[in-house]
């Protein structure tokens, strides 16, 4: 007679706990997440599954329940190599679909329209409960991630929460995330598994996400907690490799330095849209050289390679030797161009010059690339949302 570590009930406990099947990864057969079968754990006289005493009935109820959420498909989510699952109180079916859509941007699937889901995850953030779904915001909320581990499980991730506080967290996150987009660009809200797309070479083989990056991900985004490292080095790299900053990049950092602050990135920089008054070096030298590009696509019109392919990675990590390079091509650039052309980018180059001083920085740091990043980008979404509203 054993206590059970569930219940705390003494009576005899399950020797080995039933399969769990239906996790990405692992054995179809399914598999334990409570299991010892080595040697090296039957110290003290403890076989199997008496070295973690779990009853009969709880070992029955735990796994029966977590194979019945896990054979639900339209309920299930994968994120890397971890296999998502949650559920409420009562086990009410609205609050599932609700966050299937607010957690992971199945808006269409879960019968939301985007006003719907932001109204109601606007007011259950606030604390406020939804009527017309029949949705309250102090209702307890679980989130299970499991990982495949040989023949066993690991936990990923385990959180319990009110309702309303991990709709508060993901709203901050989508807040956070916000930023000026292509009209071309049908992401309103960024759903997870499109940012972590964002992290990978999307010509390589293997387009999946690092599974240990996807689950700290989510984890920091469910929690509230600040997001890994790991994210914001492997947007870094991605951008040196493609001489690009798309949208979601750009949101990225954005967001990441908004929740992990920095001063090689500042407040000033992580705006929406384009701070014409700031006067951080690092984020005016991106905005100089999206003007630079400007010019030069301008007396150049459809030419295949232009700086960006060439000195953008280098311009944002060695500022002092590449940007003499690049002022003395605007010059050659400026002088294809008609007068007035000439005279427009003339003053914005001065302008922008004129927010830093002459001496550029030797180095960036890796935040300072984000401010850098984030100066070419708004800049240049400015100058196509001006193009469109012509």
């Amino acid at each position: 007679m054993l206590q059970c570590l569930v219940t705390g009930e003494y009576g005899p406990y399950e020797p080995i706990h039933p399969k769990i099947k239906g996790v990405n990864g692992a054995q179809s057969s399914g598999a334990s997440i409570v299991s010892f079968n080595a040697p090296a754990f039957c110290s003290y006289d403890k076989e199997q599954n008496a070295n973690a005493p779990v009853g009969k009935y709880a070992s029955f109820a735990y796994t029966a329940a977590l194979n019945h959420l896990l054979a639900d498909k339209n309920y299930v989510q994968h994120i890397g190599d971890t296999t998502v699952v949650f559920w409420a109180d009562g086990a009410e079916p609205q609050y599932r679909a609700l966050s299937l859509a607010a957690f992971f941007g199945n808006s269409e699937s879960s019968g939301f329209t985007d006003e719907q889901l932001q109204s109601a995850v606007a007011r259950l953030a606030k604390g406020l409960p939804v009527k017309e779904l029949d949705v309250e915001a102090d209702r307890t909320f679980y989130i299970l991630g499991l990982s495949p581990n040989a023949s066993r499980l690991s936990v990923r991730f385990f959180l319990k929460g009110s309702f309303g506080s991990f709709m508060k967290n993901v709203n901050d996150h989508h807040e956070r995330m916000r930023i000026d987009r292509p009209s071309f660009d049908k992401f309103e809200i960024v759903p997870l598994w499109k940012l972590l797309s964002e992290t990978v070479n999307q010509n390589s083989r293997d387009k999946s996400a690092s599974p240990i990056l996807s689950g700290a991900v989510a984890r920091a985004i469910f929690s509230g907690g600040p997001y890994p490292a790991s994210l914001i080095e492997s947007v870094m790299i991605r951008i040196r490799a493609e001489h690009d900053v798309s949208r979601i990049k750009a949101a990225i950092i954005k967001a990441y330095y908004l929740k992990n602050q920095n001063q090689g990135c500042p407040k000033e920089v992580l705006t929406v849209s384009l701070n014409e008054s700031s006067t951080n070096t690092a984020y005016n030298l991106g905005r100089l050289f999206s003007v630079y590009e400007a010019v030069q696509q301008k007396a150049n019109p459809g030419i295949n390679t232009t700086i960006r392919d060439k000195y953008f990675s280098s311009a944002a990590a060695t500022p002092a030797t590449i940007f003499p390079v690049l002022d003395n091509l605007c010059q050659k650039h400026l002088r294809k161009i008609d007068e007035g052309s000439r005279v427009y980018y003339g003053r914005q180059i001065g302008d922008i010059k004129n927010r830093f001083g002459e001496e550029l920085p030797l180095r960036l740091s890796l935040p300072q690339q984000g401010s850098f990043n984030l100066g070419y980008y708004h800049q240049t979404q400015k100058r196509f949302t001006k193009k469109e509203e012509n």
